[in-house]
């Protein structure tokens, strides 16, 4: 199994996301789905509803509750929660100005698209940010407002920076100064703090500010989750990062140096690769990690354009993608690498954001993990790029794997210059997803009996998803003298409404054939109902 191209015959392409959709929304709502993050609107999932396994909390007046009175909760849009901390480029900011958060991109937004950024937009109603947010001094914690969406993106990397209405000589007056982002990343092996505030299986009086003590698994990762491509992530091993935890404070482990921020987990239940499952991008495929590997985001680049109280995305060496670049955008296909219609092939469309700045476009594509997209080697020669945008329909490589589009806009035809430099320094991306490989689980299929009053019986049965290996079913059922599931005829998609079934009138067959998000199927899996 690999992971969205849907069936051409039988049904909708409308119909099939839509199940696809209801189920991803079920893997989003995992006790520990993923990106990090909780909140009220995300229940967990039947069947993968777990307890977590909880770091110890934070004493406020503890030596390491003191290091993180900066760090607490940030509640976003629709009662969404993270952890954010204070952050300057230096320890005494100017007291009159507003203090900057920093946490994840997906604390903003949970659907920025692949090459979104934001920069300087007012923050919605109702965002607030509580420091110091520890279970043994809720009569002093207070709340302030956010106000305005500094820098956010998840463009390559998760991160966000938001200003609160609040300044630094108000945070003082609580004990809560700022920490400075590092220049360096984490080293493997590197012994790390944790600090956060999970709230997803979590009891509701105790969803405060807790401490993971950790260590550095890997360097230089990059990670693929849903429609998000990252590099130079940081592998750990920490533990009890549950929704809430998002934007974590991640320190070295004496809690000196903020030196990244907690972004997402490998979710147990859940198989292959999607949401609530990042998976590791290599030249031989995609790697799915161990259960509860969590992955952090550095904040080097952070600390590259903080200036103050300040981020200057125009600052000397600055790091982070100012949001400049002609736009692509694709269906994130997963696809066989032959299909109805013949090879398998891209189906990226890119349209300048400045038609004097990206005239022209260039091109290149890879295994993601190996193919470097900010390196000039390998890419096409530019080509005119027209005003209404044009089409990439290059055929993809045979083998499993998913594979990064590069593209890049710029003046002219030479490739050369400051503008074209810059372009390369800031790609935009599509990927797509070659799988040929079946599903490595069988169909399962629920089967629950009824007896009403007058004595009828009548089976209720249904298909049951394994996400990510079987994402859709094909179906049939009948007598069982004349069904016979090895025979394609009669199979039409369920659409999860469960097949009732008298049980006076059986017995009964069953036929159950699960599809992956490739459309690569299962062997057919006979129920019988006696």
């Amino acid at each position: 199994m690999r992971n969205a191209v849907p069936h051409r015959t039988g049904i909708s392409r409308g119909i099939r996301r839509g199940i696809r959709s209801a189920l991803a929304v079920g893997a989003a709502g995992a006790v520990v789905a993923g990106l990090a993050y909780g909140g009220p609107a995300h229940a967990a999932e039947p069947g993968h509803e777990r307890a977590v396994q909880e770091a110890p909390l934070l004493d406020s007046g503890s030596a390491a509750g003191k290091k993180f009175r900066s760090t607490g909760r940030l509640v976003g849009g629709d009662g969404t929660t993270c952890t954010a901390t204070v952050i300057h480029s230096s320890a005494r900011p100017d007291p009159a100005q507003q203090a900057l958060i920093l946490s994840n991109g997906h604390c903003v937004s949970d659907t920025m698209k692949t090459n979104e950024v934001v920069a300087d937009r007012a923050a919605p109603e109702g965002w607030t940010f509580t420091p110091a947010y520890f279970h043994d001094n809720t009569a002093e914690q207070k709340t302030f407002s956010v106000d305005r969406v500094v820098y956010a993106t998840m463009k390559g990397i998760d991160v966000s920076v938001l200003r609160l209405s609040a300044t630094y000589g108000d945070l003082a007056k609580l004990g809560v100064t700022p920490r400075t982002p590092a220049a360096h990343r984490p080293a493997q092996g590197a012994r790390l703090q944790a600090a956060h505030a999970p709230s997803d299986g979590v009891e509701e009086g105790k969803r405060f500010l807790r401490l993971s003590e950790c260590a550095v698994t890997g360097t230089g990762v990059a990670l693929h989750e849903y429609t998000w491509l990252w590099r130079d992530f940081v592998r750990t091993d920490c533990r009890g990062i549950s929704g809430g935890s998002s934007g974590g404070a991640v320190t070295t482990a004496d809690g000196a140096e903020i030196v990244g921020m907690l972004n997402t987990v490998s979710t147990p239940g859940y198989l292959g690769c999607g949401l609530g499952r990042p998976c590791e991008g290599s030249a031989s495929g995609l790697v799915v990690p161990a259960d509860d590997t969590v992955y952090v985001t550095p904040v080097d680049a952070v600390a590259s354009c903080l200036d103050g109280a300040r981020l200057q995305l125009g600052r000397p060496g600055c790091r982070l993608d100012r949001g400049e670049q002609a736009e692509v955008t694709s269906s994130g296909q997963q696809t066989q690498s032959t299909t109805p219609q013949g090879p398998a092939r891209w189906d990226a469309h890119v349209t300048p954001l400045d038609g004097r700045r990206h005239a022209y476009v260039a091109f290149k594509s890879g295994p993601f993990g190996v193919t470097d997209c900010t390196r000039r080697e390998g890419y096409s020669r530019p080509q005119r790029l027209p005003s209404k945008g044009l089409d990439f329909t290059e055929l993809l490589p045979k083998q499993d794997n998913l594979y990064v589009l590069c593209a890049v806009g710029g003046p002219d035809a030479t490739a050369q210059g400051a503008a074209w430099a810059k372009s390369f320094a800031y790609p935009s991306y599509a990927y797509a997803r070659v799988d040929n490989t079946p599903p490595t689980v069988a169909p399962q299929v629920d089967v629950q009996r009824f007896d009403d009053e007058s004595g009828s019986s009548t089976y209720w049965v249904r298909p049951v998803y394994a996400p990510f290996e079987i994402t859709s079913y094909k179906v049939k059922y009948g007598p069982k003298a004349t069904t016979h599931c090895a025979d394609p005829d009669g199979y039409r998609y369920f659409l999860g409404v469960p097949a009732s079934l008298k049980v006076s009138e059986g017995p009964w067959t069953y036929c159950a054939i699960g599809y992956d998000n490739a459309d690569n199927p299962t062997p057919p899996k006979a129920v019988d109902l006696p």
